[in-house]
């Protein structure tokens, strides 16, 4: 008997918070003002309108690197041409 107590106590008890503290009622209306909704939509167009001119740029800047990684390849090669140039010149003027 005591031990059916022990059990039934304890029990009743969590069985009462469960009941008392689970689930969920009606959310509350949201109480927002019609400003508000217009500020963040205007908001949202800005950072809108913000994301496409960076992507333009990115796009410009992209090209420009392309740009001048071909220019650096292409003065990579001219120390070669310039060095033969100096051997040619060493060698008409007779100092080679």
């Amino acid at each position: 008997m005591k031990l059916r107590r022990m059990v039934i106590v304890p029990f009743s008890i969590l069985l009462a918070a469960a009941l008392l503290s689970g689930g969920c009622g009606k959310a509350p209306v949201c109480q927002t003002s019609l400003v508000t909704l217009d500020e963040t939509r205007l908001d949202a167009e800005t950072y809108e309108q913000e994301a496409a001119e960076t992507a333009k740029s990115v796009a410009e800047l992209e090209k420009k690197l392309v740009q001048k990684k071909s220019e650096i390849e292409q003065v990579k090669a001219k120390p070669e041409d310039l060095k033969q140039k100096v051997r040619d010149l060493k060698k008409g003027s007779g100092r080679e």
